[in-house]
């Protein structure tokens, strides 16, 4: 077995990049493609970075004799993204929460909101950078990403106030990655 470290990735570079667009916007097709002017980038991403979780539930069919696992299977397959995000502007603030009308007069955002969360249906591509080499890149493409609020709003002299979401991916999505593993040359 051999190993390589140029495929250990650190990412947090200064290009990482949730972007957001209403549900149905044309998405890109390449890793590094333009995207639509409706996308909109969080912004500021907390140090932590993101957080890829894979919720699936493995269930256990055992056999009458002795109890052995006969076989398994993967129920309720998922995949979130967890993130923090730190900028307080009109994106953050609206898919936290249930903001029914909003004005905006002499620098001051007025919002009426309810007194629950709802979950938000967005078009998502995210970009990640290896930290130290920035052509190194992977880029999810999701057409269909539920994102809701997850967790608490803490308002401390400690850390920036984030708003912590959690994106459900819906359907089928793209993962695009730079590929530095040499190719395997088959013989004759």
């Amino acid at each position: 077995m051999t190993v390589n470290a140029d495929l250990a990735r650190i990412f947090g570079s200064d290009f990482d990049a949730i972007h957001l667009a209403p549900y149905g916007t044309t998405l890109p097709t390449t890793i590094n493609g333009a995207l639509d002017p409706a996308f909109e980038d969080v912004g500021w991403l907390h140090s932590d970075g993101l957080t890829e979780t894979l919720t699936g539930s493995v269930n256990r069919i055992r056999g009458h004799q002795g109890n052995g696992v006969v076989r398994t299977r993967m129920t309720e397959p998922g995949t979130q993204i967890g993130f923090l995000a730190l900028e307080s502007k009109a994106q953050t603030n609206s898919l936290r929460y249930h903001e029914k009308s909003v004005e905006v007069a002499s620098g001051v955002r007025k919002a009426t909101r309810g007194p629950g969360q709802r979950i938000q249906i967005r078009s998502a591509v995210i970009d990640l950078f290896d930290a130290d080499d920035d052509e190194v890149q992977e880029r999810f493409i999701i057409p269909r990403f539920e994102i809701s609020p997850n967790g608490d709003r803490t308002f401390a002299s400690e850390d920036i106030a984030g708003y912590p979401f959690l994106g459900e991916i819906i359907g089928d999505y793209i993962h695009l990655a730079s590929d530095l593993e040499p190719a395997e040359v088959e013989g004759p």
